[in-house]
């Protein structure tokens, strides 16, 4: 991924982190679909505000980058 802190502070970093061991763990394949759907899924599945916010912020920064 591009950029600096500013754009992707550690929250999303640890988003995206466990997005992707999810997938590892699941035996998923890992690629930017599946990581972009899994980030999807949690935001999804959870109810802390905040947290589906940075969620929600880590998809759209993820899905910037690959553009």
């Amino acid at each position: 991924m591009q950029g600096n802190e500013q754009d992707y502070p550690s929250d999303i970093y640890a988003v995206i982190g466990r997005a992707v061991s999810a997938l590892i763990e699941a035996g998923e394949p890992l690629n930017k679909k599946s990581v972009l759907i899994m980030l999807q899924t949690h935001s999804a599945q959870n109810t802390d505000e905040q947290l589906k916010a940075i969620y929600q912020q880590a998809f759209r920064n993820l899905l910037e980058s690959f553009h």
